[in-house]
């Protein structure tokens, strides 16, 4: 298997650890010019997915924690 091939697989698993999540929030921002990230808050903690143009898949981060709604900003 290609590293690529690898990495692509690494994503659709951590993408799936939102099936039977309910979502609450979710935020977006950009930087750098040309990456993004997508901030996904769950009844069951936080994703966030870092995407940039030379990257053939994002890069997933799953936070167990509370939530943005749960904190008083």
């Amino acid at each position: 298997m290609h590293d690529s091939d690898e990495q692509i697989k690494e994503c659709k698993q951590t993408l799936e650890k939102l099936i039977g999540k309910k979502i609450l929030e979710i935020d977006f921002k950009s930087y750098e010019d040309e990456c993004w990230r997508v901030y996904i808050n769950t009844d069951k903690g936080k994703m966030v997915m870092t995407f940039c143009k030379k990257w053939g898949c994002p890069v997933v981060e799953v936070r167990e924690e509370a939530s943005f709604q749960e904190l008083d900003f």
